[in-house]
């Protein structure tokens, strides 16, 4: 931790929760919380609720949660260090000053001339463009239809012809030749020791930002004869082609949950121009798993749209398991009467391409037409082969429901009896070892409660003991921590129960502090909101009793599968009994 403990909570407290949303967010008090629009996802009634007592917000909307540094990261973007940083200045708290090796100062100086010497790069391209005799970069931008306002808002420039420009200015400016090689402005000559040229010449200058709009890199396009057509920077220590999306610094100001991934630099200003301000496109490279995990931050839903082309295809085929892996919707745009998007809104205009989207297709119908294509369903055998294929896609669904209704969708659209494909299915899940029984993917326990139906119980029963600490003196000996299988659950019930042992008050806003991440924070905010009616003490027991049950059931079954000893089995199927004839009483 860069600072202490006691000062963070110090900032904390310093900055009601209620003054600080307000100043993003118009709030109105109703009883004991203040309600307004959810600045996260878009809506049209307040389900945004921020609570002074607790010193936490919550939206029932979204579940987005957490106490004030958690809504000045998510709004803000920042990281920790920034949102302490903010709210320290705003409550007018002096931080001291951070202690760095010489090591570290070395290498904080050295990324920030990196960064300084890129920034100066984009405002020389920009300058060569409107100054360029022959204005070959704003000619191509007007044939394509890129009008002024988008040429400055993304900050687009021109590299000239000449190879050793752009290093010349640099150096002018100050910056050393290692300082321009290493943020990918230039390239080593081969045949000539210490010598370097520009890496970008004759081309328009695409700057690439990250999300704080810093620039990190560069994309340019030929505009002359030589190859190859598109060039990117290279990888350095600011950029990471692979973590980092063509106009997200733009997208995610949107607050919109839903992207648009498209495939290249002007589909994504064109789509930007047209009033699809939440187009991103990949660098020049396959769709990854830091891509996803960019998106995430920021958004819920995907509609991919990339080219039309076999490339294109395969693309968003490989894109699809790495996004629903996140946990991103997706849904899949097929460009109809043109390459791109890009082309697409030149030939039918924005309306027409948001007509495209509305349409866009579940990707999980996208992958079965894709499927469809390499089989010949009028042959008797190509037929069954799809079928397989169908009923092997199908099982790939891990959520019930998911999979009933994509059944209904692929036996009506293929004409299947219904019943033949649940035999299929049955006989094929048998085959590679998919049961009826619901199978937690990250334990590979078999339990008669779905992995939802446990985290719902790990989450009630945190919600009952941090409200009531009758109920912890009640079940204190019959569950523990360990018997928590989500890992942020079994942090939060540790703190709770230890706080409970030492006669501590449970905060929500410093409890939320305890965990890093966005997601843990969001969790322990729904804890705190989880809204469970009780209407008389014989339904409250019954709820702790039936929520004890699962959590624990499925804690001797984890048990159970690294014990070999036949008294310890024996002893646990014992325990598992027990648990039918459990207990409760809160009197």
């Amino acid at each position: 931790m860069l600072y202490p403990e006691e000062l963070i909570e110090e900032i904390r407290t310093q900055n009601n929760i209620i003054d600080v949303v307000a100043e993003y967010v118009h709030l109105t008090k109703k009883g004991s919380s203040h309600f307004g629009l959810c600045p996260f996802h878009n809506e049209k009634s307040p389900s945004f609720s921020v609570s002074e007592d607790k010193q936490m917000y919550y939206c029932f909307g979204c579940g987005a949660g957490g106490n004030v540094y958690t809504f000045v990261m998510e709004y803000e973007n920042y990281n920790f260090v920034e949102a302490i940083k903010a709210l320290a200045d705003r409550a007018h708290i002096q931080l001291p000053e951070m202690e760095y090796s010489e090591a570290q100062k070395k290498e904080l100086s050295f990324k920030q001339r990196l960064l300084d010497a890129n920034k100066e790069a984009a405002r020389y391209y920009y300058y060569q463009m409107m100054n360029d005799p022959k204005k070959k970069a704003i000619q191509y931008l007007e044939k394509r239809g890129i009008d002024e306002m988008n040429r400055k808002k993304f900050g687009l420039g021109y590299a000239n012809f000449f190879r050793d420009d752009t290093y010349k200015y640099l150096k002018s400016k100050g910056y050393t030749d290692q300082e321009l090689f290493e943020a990918g402005l230039t390239a080593k000559e081969k045949t000539k020791k210490e010598a370097y040229y520009d890496r970008f010449f004759d081309r328009l200058m695409f700057p690439i930002f990250d999300v704080h709009n810093r620039v990190i890199g560069f994309g340019g396009r030929v505009l002359g004869d030589s190859n190859p057509k598109y060039l990117n920077t290279g990888e350095t220590k600011l950029f990471d082609k692979s973590r980092n999306l063509y106009g997200m610094n733009i997208a995610r100001m949107t607050r919109n949950k839903k992207l648009i991934i498209v495939e290249g630099y002007m589909d994504v200003i064109a789509l930007h121009q047209a009033g699809f301000t939440t187009a991103v496109a990949s660098l020049g490279t396959a769709f990854t798993t830091g891509h996803a995990s960019l998106i995430r931050r920021y958004a819920e839903e995907v509609v991919i749209a990339y080219d039309t082309d076999d490339a294109g295809i395969n693309a968003t085929l490989r894109a699809i398991p790495i996004l629903k892996k996140a946990g991103i919707s997706v849904r899949v745009l097929s460009v109809e009467g043109a390459k791109d998007p890009d082309e697409y809104i030149e030939l039918f205009g924005a309306q027409g391409f948001l007509d495209l989207i509305e349409r866009a297709e579940p990707s999980f119908m996208f992958e079965i037409r894709q499927l469809e294509k390499s089989h010949n369903l009028k042959d008797p055998e190509g037929r069954t082969n799809f079928d397989y294929a169908l009923a092997k896609k199908i099982l790939t669904l891990e959520n019930e429901i998911e999979r009933e209704n994509y059944l209904d969708a692929v036996v009506d659209k293929y004409n299947i009896k219904r019943s033949a494909m649940e035999s299929l299915l049955g006989k094929i899940g048998k085959n590679i070892g998919i049961t009826s029984q619901p199978k937690d993917q990250n334990d590979g326990t078999t339990s008669r409660d779905s992995k939802d139906v446990i985290m719902r119980a790990q989450k009630n029963m945190l919600t009952l003991i941090t409200s009531h600490q009758k109920v912890y003196n009640a079940i204190k000996e019959l569950i523990t921590p360990e018997a928590f299988s989500d890992n942020t659950y079994r942090k939060m019930a540790q703190m709770v129960m230890e706080a409970y042992e030492k006669d501590e008050t449970i905060e929500p806003a410093s409890l939320i502090q305890q965990f890093d991440t966005i997601e843990e924070q969001n969790m322990i905010a729904n804890v705190f909101n989880n809204n469970m009616p009780i209407e008389h003490a014989g339904q409250f027991e019954k709820m702790i009793r039936e929520n004890i049950q699962i959590i624990k059931r499925q804690h001797i079954e984890q048990l159970s599968k690294q014990v070999n000893d036949p008294k310890q089995l024996q002893e646990m199927i014992n325990m598992k009994r027990q648990l039918d004839s459990l207990n409760i009483s809160l009197d």
